[in-house]
């Protein structure tokens, strides 16, 4: 990544004694890189807090669907069909009744104790047992068994309210008549089934949030890799790395092939990170060829038309992000690429110096990308620049 930084042509550097105004001021820009850096990993991770958020909601709901299907499997298991006009069935069912009452009655009483319990020690008292821990252990041993007690009393809850449903829907049915009873548990079953299908839509859901949250933290790894990177380019840097930077346009109404070594530069920057050509990979020792040329250069900066023109096409390519062609006549034309917001469209009339995107980044980080092909054929775009 360093040599990839440092690789600053010649081409384009001026005398640092003979500076009239700093126009690209490298250490600056990277700083800037940094800073855009920290502001996108402070925003993935709101994100992914929200995503917590969500994902906790729906782990709620599925536990809840969960118990409600529970509940009505209960209840179906519990009310055969074929004997609903027994004599004997109905005795059974209402023995069964009292039977969950009571059962009801005594677990409200056993969670009214807790309750109790519970509202005079307060809140404090579970913090005082825990802090008041000897040991490490001790602590953790205590933490566990408090996040038991609440478990437990949640269960105590989700136990009472379920008791209720099954003998308030016990009661239901055996006041109804038999043909009744038939539609109410052809009821019961379809509330089943609506249950199983939303439980499954919130199981989805779920599989999404978390892989958006898995994306959203390599993204930030990244980020964090890229800051790392530029920090220790930083480190090692002996000097100021400044450059004028003319962007005075004094060549409207020529022709593009009279522009050679007079054009402006489209980006406030000289820091080639890949050149025009073919190039090895020292890690892979595969061979690329770059149709243009790569700059280094914080995200959000100007990207400006070098020349007259007509935007011929805008679209997205995945390895250079946006991309607008413009044709300047039927053999020259330039492509701007890795960018974001256009503000320009497509067939639209375009001058020399005019500001058409914001530059953006891609896996190689902050930066810009630009071609210029002849005659339909790639050139080095360096040669056409001004010195």
């Amino acid at each position: 990544m360093i040599k990839k930084i440092s690789l600053i042509l010649l081409l384009f550097t001026f005398s640092i004694n003979f500076l009239v105004k700093a126009d690209y001021d490298l250490k600056k820009d990277k700083a800037l890189q940094i800073y855009n850096f920290k502001k996108d990993i402070e925003m993935l991770e709101d994100l992914i807090l929200k995503n917590d958020f969500l994902i906790d909601k729906y782990k709620n709901e599925l536990r809840e669907f969960d118990n409600q299907i529970s509940i009505i499997t209960e209840l179906l298991q519990n009310v055969e069909v074929s004997q609903l006009d027994s004599k004997e069935k109905l005795l059974l069912e209402e023995a069964e009744l009292i039977k969950r009452n009571n059962k009801l009655e005594d677990l409200k009483s056993k969670f009214k104790q807790k309750i109790i319990w519970l509202y005079k020690h307060g809140a404090g008292y579970n913090l005082e047992v825990i802090f008041s821990s000897e040991t490490l252990n001790q602590f953790y041993v205590r933490l566990e068994y408090l996040n038991k007690v609440s478990h437990m009393r949640k269960k105590d809850f989700d136990r009472i309210r379920n008791n209720q449903y099954l003998l308030e829907e016990k009661r239901k049915i055996y006041n109804l008549e038999a043909r009744e009873k038939l539609d109410y548990i052809t009821k019961k079953r379809e509330d089943q089934r609506t249950l199983l299908e939303q439980k499954i839509l919130n199981e989805n859901t779920l599989k999404s949030l978390n892989y958006e949250n898995e994306n959203l933290d390599r993204q930030i790894e990244h980020k964090r890799k890229m800051i790392n990177e530029i920090e220790n380019y930083l480190s090692i840097l002996k000097s100021d790395f400044i450059y004028e930077i003319d962007q005075k346009i004094d060549y409207t109404g020529k022709s593009f092939e009279s522009l050679k070594q007079k054009l402006i530069i489209p980006v406030q920057s000289v820091n080639i990170l890949f050149d025009f050509g073919e190039s090895i990979n020292p890690e892979t020792r595969t061979i690329t060829y770059n149709n243009g040329i790569d700059v280094s250069i914080a995200k959000g900066s100007d990207v400006k038309c070098i020349a007259n023109g007509i935007v011929e096409d805008i679209h997205y390519i995945p390895t250079l992000g946006n991309v607008i062609i413009i044709k300047h006549d039927s053999v020259y034309k330039t492509i701007y690429a890795t960018v974001e917001d256009i503000i320009v469209t497509k067939n639209s009339s375009v001058n020399a110096g005019m500001i058409i995107a914001k530059t953006s980044e891609n896996l190689n980080g902050q930066s810009f990308h630009f071609e210029l092909w002849i005659n339909n054929y790639p050139t080095d775009p360096k040669f056409w620049f001004r010195r």
